[in-house]
């Protein structure tokens, strides 16, 4: 039998880990993706009534330290994509509309919906050591994607001359094959274009980050970035962004501060009007 108590205790040791022993503490990310494989065996048992109960709930986890992140202006997204040569699309595209790179890299002509100002994205590319290729992503990642006049016109030019099969974002150095993604920052058409344009290094993932940072500047609430990203919930959202999202608290802030003064002001008016009515009278 495996007891709610022992659990908790292998927990505590993967995070503080045993230096007599050479075993070196692990990250929170690692401590919670062995903890979920240890609860996803034990409801499956749970399922088969092989346990009454599963002693792996109310288990205390550690927490994940937020990331610091590195998010571009308008301006600087700009200026890289200038600096990007012929992939100045693809970096407007990232930049203002958070796509992961699977979902650009996957991206057909006829996903464009250029009357609609949107991007349908129904699929991902994959290249791992046992796969590569397009397929579905998770449910709530297909989505419909706003685009922004700017970025889709620069879109449309990528399109122009295509059938709606083809692929938006092609590599013509090697005849129009896939792009690569060369993220890698040492090397690199990306590495090139960083190091000419003089904005702060980030990945090309960090741009999806990036595009989230400026729709919640605009005025977009979490649903919409929600939406936008193809997160499964807004709490995610939330907790991802929570930063770009301090803002909105001082809005709240403003907003009722003009509601009680408001108020304070039709109260003085109702007073001064019931003094006046009461004068009358005598």
């Amino acid at each position: 039998m495996i007891r709610h108590s022992e659990i908790q205790q292998w927990v505590g040791s993967l995070s503080a880990g045993d230096p007599k022993q050479g075993i070196s503490a692990k990250s929170a990310t690692v401590v919670i993706r062995a903890y979920g494989v240890l609860k996803g065996i034990l409801d499956m048992a749970r399922d088969d009534q092989l346990i009454s109960r599963n002693p792996c709930e109310r288990i205390k986890l550690p927490h994940k330290m937020p990331k610091k992140r590195t998010y571009l202006t308008p301006s600087q997204v700009l200026t890289l994509a200038d600096a990007s040569g012929e992939h100045r699309t693809l970096i407007l595209t990232l930049g203002f509309c958070g796509l992961r790179w699977g979902e650009a890299a996957a991206l057909h002509v006829g996903d464009v919906r250029s009357d609609q100002h949107r991007l349908h994205i129904r699929l991902s590319y994959t290249k791992t050591k046992d796969f590569e290729g397009e397929q579905p992503p998770k449910t709530w990642e297909i989505r419909d994607v706003p685009v922004p006049d700017q970025v889709m016109a620069a879109i449309d030019k990528e399109c122009k001359g295509k059938s709606a099969g083809d692929l938006v974002f092609t590599d013509k150095d090697h005849g129009d094959r896939r792009i690569d993604q060369q993220s890698r920052l040492n090397h690199g058409w990306y590495a090139r274009a960083l190091k000419a344009s003089g904005v702060p290094t980030l990945t090309l993932h960090d741009l999806r980050h990036t595009a989230a940072s400026i729709a919640v500047s605009s005025g977009a609430n979490v649903k919409a970035v929600q939406r936008m990203l193809g997160h499964q919930k807004a709490s995610m959202t939330l907790d991802t962004y929570a930063d770009l999202f301090d803002s909105d608290l001082d809005e709240v802030v403003t907003r009722m501060s003009k509601e009680i003064e408001k108020a304070k002001m039709d109260s003085q008016q109702q007073n001064q009007q019931q003094i006046s009515n009461n004068l009358s009278k005598s």
